[in-house]
């Protein structure tokens, strides 16, 4: 009986050691999922960035980034240390979709689900999109805006690298534009991404057509480009909250902290933001239910709509900074509650097909 104890006690122990250890193990498992960023420098892309580190630090898991800083050939080579680093799951905005898609093939191959930003392609299991750029509403808005406060008058249109999606806003805005019985005199593209470079560009066409009653921009830095130049030649930025005659409308995209700290200092008329943060949050939890079980890559939403807000002098009571929101759990529920119909992004398709 004495041994029989003995020996009961010896193999409780061992199981007992055997079970803390698989629990141990399960505990410590942590996953890692990783950002081609397209251009770190872009503060577009630092709330994407935030709200996927944020994300991470909320589910416990480690988040890696490499700044593809506009070259489709960098974000290849950062997407296939990725693969070799076996990340469980990989978020892009893709630069040039011809170049990515064998390296989101090897992806695949490699049981790694891809989330991109404003980019469908083929091998991508979710696309989040936002409206004011893979959708025609926004620019549609802005057209109504100026024409609502302009009617009939000129405006000028800032787009930016040959990016699909910067190319596709741009062609809406000029149709948006036409449609709303505007008059687009000039359409010209940044391509420094920056706003010195809109500067130069803003300043010339400014000399040229002084009876502009309106600039859209592609981007918010650009807007800031903009809205510079039309005050260092004595005209005024529009202000939806203290509207005054002869005021030039300056709109920008993205949402960013400097176009809205702009837009409460009225200096900017508006900003068309798709709450990045919160994407780039929805992004990684989206992953890490596949990784944890608790969602097949085959459940994945083939696209997650995600809706613009139009910033302007008249809601800045509201405005929560990019880098300031405090990131929690369930952000994607929200977006998946909005919409996740494929049709969203049909226009958008067609567009691509014909560049």
């Amino acid at each position: 009986m004495q041994r029989f104890k003995k020996n009961f006690i010896q193999s409780v122990m061992v199981l007992t050691v055997f079970i803390f250890t698989i629990t141990s193990a399960n505990a410590s498992e942590k996953y890692k999922f990783a950002e081609s960023n397209p251009v770190a420098s872009n503060q577009h892309q630092m709330a994407f960035n935030y709200g996927k580190q944020e994300m991470c630090k909320l589910v416990g898991a480690d988040f890696i980034s490499a700044d593809a800083n506009l070259s489709a050939s960098k974000q290849v080579a950062d997407i296939d240390t990725f693969i070799l680093q076996k990340v469980n799951g990989l978020t892009s905005w893709t630069l040039d979709q011809g170049a990515a898609t064998l390296v989101y093939q090897r992806c695949t191959t490699a049981g790694i689900p891809i989330v991109t930003e404003n980019s469908p392609g083929d091998f991508i299991n979710t696309v989040f999109i936002q409206e004011q750029n893979v959708t025609r509403k926004a620019q549609e808005d802005a057209a109504k805006l100026i024409a609502d406060i302009h009617p009939g008058s000129k405006i000028i249109v800032i787009g930016g690298p040959p990016v699909p999606y910067i190319l596709y806003v741009a062609r809406n805005m000029e149709i948006a534009a036409k449609e709303a019985g505007l008059k687009v005199v000039s359409r010209q593209d940044n391509m420094t991404d920056a706003a010195d470079g809109a500067q130069v560009i803003v300043q010339g066409l400014l000399s040229k057509h002084p009876d502009v009653a309106a600039i859209w921009c592609y981007n918010d830095r650009s807007a800031l480009g903009a809205s510079a130049v039309v005050r260092s030649v004595g005209k005024r930025v529009y202000n939806t909250a203290k509207p005054e005659n002869g005021g030039i409308i300056v709109t920008g995209m993205n949402g960013t902290q400097e176009a809205l700290e702009a837009v409460e200092a009225g200096v900017l008329t508006a900003t068309y933001g798709g709450n990045s943060e919160l994407v780039g949050a929805a992004e990684i939890e989206i992953m890490h239910r596949v990784a944890s079980g608790k969602m097949s890559i085959k459940d994945m939403p083939a696209v997650v709509v995600c809706p613009y807000v139009r910033w302007d002098g008249k809601n800045t009571s509201n405005i929560v900074y990019p880098l300031n929101r405090k990131i929690k759990l369930g952000a994607l529920d929200d977006f998946m509650n909005y919409s996740t119909d494929p049709d969203s992004i049909s226009d958008f398709l067609k567009f691509i097909k014909t560049m």
